[in-house]
């Protein structure tokens, strides 16, 4: 369906997981004919995909037929630019997963879903699936727009589904009380607090503790606190006794939870500092202090960190943030279990410039070199870059970090900072850095940063800012892209200039 409506415009077909939205794009750009001429925009892209993560990746070929993919299982840079070749209504088809539904706005005639739940068979809330519904035709893009699901052989459960009315807007929290009341276990909330599921709250009231410092003053005040969240408020608001019950039982619950913060304050300050719960920062304090090789400052030096990894500590940091409950998750999806040893080999490898093709071949398995990038683009881009920095920047700001920061220089303080946005940028240098803050590809970032900083005044660091990277880089001419980019790369340097253009917004 979306082939036969993409003569209307450009359709989305939105699949329910990333090999699927693959399978669906092979169909569609098998029964498509190629472009008679492929656009130079297309063909852009073609050459940036071909730079940055493979001359063989599948994808090149099927946007010679005006058919896309979009999931998380791609670059952001990648997303941009087919986001980009989509609002210029160069895309006939877009295979997507329900990723497509957040805040996007193509302009598109049709969208088509295979299934109505999310991966794991979780169903798509109405509001999802109207915003999904709403790609459609647009106000100035089209005057109608269709859209399709998939019936199987259920179709009357489509009809209801589709028909059912806006349900109504109830918090997370609420959710959860209205789970422990009709389990018979409101009355043991104060211990029901301590689980995985309560974490997002625990934090809430961290946050609150640290504001206050004062356990009198939050043990008084707590009842107005919790009334800020949107679940707490709403319970409040309602006259039943039960809502008044689940109310009355989470407000104690918060109580005994903040005295148990009071025992130890040190947790709650560094909990709103790093955004773990209390009980993750005990976890790492406690880890870090019984290493038996205390660390010290070199080890937080990047060329040490991201160096041998026989003589890093990253094996060591990323065992400690897999036990941290905000990081694990993403975290043991990329080492397919509890190999931090694994996990530190890929963020050596992305940071030190290895291509994402290599580190798909190298780390990840898969059927195809396809299903092996895609599971690499999602573990480096979103979950690597994502936890794997948030994690290194906590673990850096705890006492038992081996980091006297007191003691430390300007200069020491900056090269530690920059270690996150190393690891979240895919490159290891300070004006690496700084060239991928201004969207400059990954493939040329180290060598712009290098003339960048030649360019500057001696080399100052002072002169080493966002700002003035930016300046440097509306400088560069053709001609100056081309003597930067590195030999085996196909984007010319005009393409370089373009995709920096469209990438940062300067265009």
């Amino acid at each position: 369906m979306a082939k036969v409506f993409s003569k209307r415009g450009t359709s989305i077909a939105v699949a329910q997981k990333i090999s699927d939205a693959w399978s669906i794009a092979r169909k569609v750009a098998a029964d498509l004919d190629p472009y008679v001429q492929i656009h130079n925009d297309i063909q852009l892209v073609q050459r940036f995909l071909a730079t940055e993560i493979s001359k063989d990746f599948e994808l090149i070929d099927m946007l010679s037929k005006g058919v896309v993919v979009h999931h998380a299982g791609l670059p952001a840079e990648a997303l941009s630019l087919i986001e980009w070749l989509t609002e210029a209504g160069r895309v006939r088809v877009m295979c997507a997963t329900t990723t497509i539904a957040q805040g996007l706005n193509f302009p598109v005639s049709s969208v088509f879903l295979a299934t109505r739940k999310f991966p794991y068979g979780k169903e798509m809330s109405h509001r999802a699936f109207w915003n999904l519904a709403g790609r459609a035709g647009r106000i100035g893009h089209d005057s109608v727009g269709v859209v399709g699901i998939a019936a199987g052989s259920q179709p009357n459960e489509i009809r209801q589904y589709v028909n059912g009315a806006t349900v109504a807007l109830v918090s997370r929290l609420e959710e959860m009380l209205n789970e422990l009341q009709a389990a018979g276990n409101l009355a043991n909330l104060s211990a029901v607090i301590k689980e995985e599921q309560w974490t997002d709250f625990r934090s809430y009231i961290a946050h609150l503790w640290n504001e206050k410092r004062n356990l009198d003053a939050v043990i008084g005040e707590a009842e107005q606190l919790l009334r800020n969240t949107y679940g707490f408020g709403s319970l409040r608001a309602k006259a039943d006794q039960a809502s008044q019950e689940k109310a009355n039982a989470l407000l104690e619950a918060t109580k005994g939870y903040v005295r148990r913060l009071a025992e130890h304050p040190e947790n709650a300050s560094l909990a709103d500092v790093t955004g773990f719960s209390p009980e993750g920062v005990r976890s790492i304090l406690l880890d870090l202090k019984n290493l038996e090789n205390k660390l010290i400052l070199a080890d937080w030096e990047s060329s040490s960190l991201f160096g041998d990894q026989a003589q890093s500590v990253l094996p060591t940091l990323m065992g400690i943030m897999m036990r941290v409950p905000q990081l694990q998750d993403g975290l043991r999806d990329i080492s397919k279990g509890n190999s931090h040893r694994k996990l530190a080999d890929i963020t050596q490898a992305w940071v030190t410039g290895s291509p994402i093709e290599s580190i798909a071949k190298t780390y990840f398995e898969g059927n195809t070199l396809t299903d092996q990038i895609s599971k690499a683009c999602r573990a480096v881009y979103r979950d690597l870059a994502n936890n794997g920095a948030w994690g290194l920047s906590a673990l850096s700001k705890m006492p038992t970090s081996g980091l006297e920061f007191e003691n430390m220089t300007d200069e020491a303080k900056r090269r530690l900072n920059n270690l996150p946005a190393m690891l979240y940028h895919g490159v290891q240098t300070e004006e690496a850095v700084l060239m991928r803050m201004n969207s400059v590809p990954r493939s040329i970032a180290e060598r712009a940063g290098k003339d960048f900083r030649a360019q500057t005044d001696g080399g100052d660091d002072v002169a080493l800012s966002p700002r003035k990277a930016g300046e440097y880089l509306k400088t560069l001419t053709t001609e100056d892209w081309a003597k930067l980019k590195p030999e085996k790369s196909v984007l010319s340097g005009e393409d370089y200039l373009k995709v920096w253009k469209m990438l940062s917004g300067s265009n």
